[in-house]
């Protein structure tokens, strides 16, 4: 695995897995036009589950505006990229207010690349990185009740089922 920086203004990070043939780019400006046309193409496989993403980025405008002025200027936001360079989906991690070795990963995937192993390759690929590179001693994520496919994806990545609420399950991935 290796990460390159990307950008003269503000180091992008890029990490690029050839064991999984994908690439996790974080998220700049050149990538605005990409972000907005897979989220406009699957708003009705986003919203299933009660995730934001469609109802966030209505316009082009809208992505720009969460990437050149970030609520939470701490959280790594990347693009996913298979081997064909197509963006496939998204993933993030963010870190926990009240203890930085903690962080939350949070993903979405276009429909028609769901169930083709490139959440699971890019969760594992995030992982090592927040683990060995970014000091982090926990991670989790958060899914809905109903998503059991992402949940799946957790479970398959090693997470393990910590706290259920009203809504949803938190499942959760510690160092070592």
């Amino acid at each position: 695995m290796e990460v390159k920086p990307e950008s003269e203004q503000r180091e992008q990070i890029e990490i690029h897995s050839e064991q999984f043939g994908i690439t996790l780019r974080e998220f700049g400006q050149e990538s605005i036009g990409e972000i907005f046309s897979l989220i406009d193409r699957n708003r009705d496989h986003l919203s299933q589950f009660g995730d934001d993403t469609a109802r966030k980025y209505k316009t082009p405008k809208s992505v720009e505006r969460s990437i050149t002025h970030q609520k939470n200027p701490a959280r790594l936001r990347f693009g996913i990229w298979n081997r064909e360079n197509e963006l496939v989906g998204s993933i993030n991690l963010t870190p926990d207010k009240d203890n930085p070795k903690r962080g939350e990963i949070g993903y979405y995937l276009g429909g028609k690349f769901v169930g083709k192993g490139y959440m699971r390759k890019s969760l594992l690929t995030l992982c090592d990185y927040a683990l060995n590179k970014l000091g982090y001693e926990e991670l989790y994520g958060e899914v809905s009740k109903d998503n059991l496919r992402s949940a799946n994806v957790l479970v398959k990545a090693g997470f393990k089922q910590t706290e259920i609420k009203a809504k949803t399950i938190i499942y959760s991935l510690l160092k070592g």
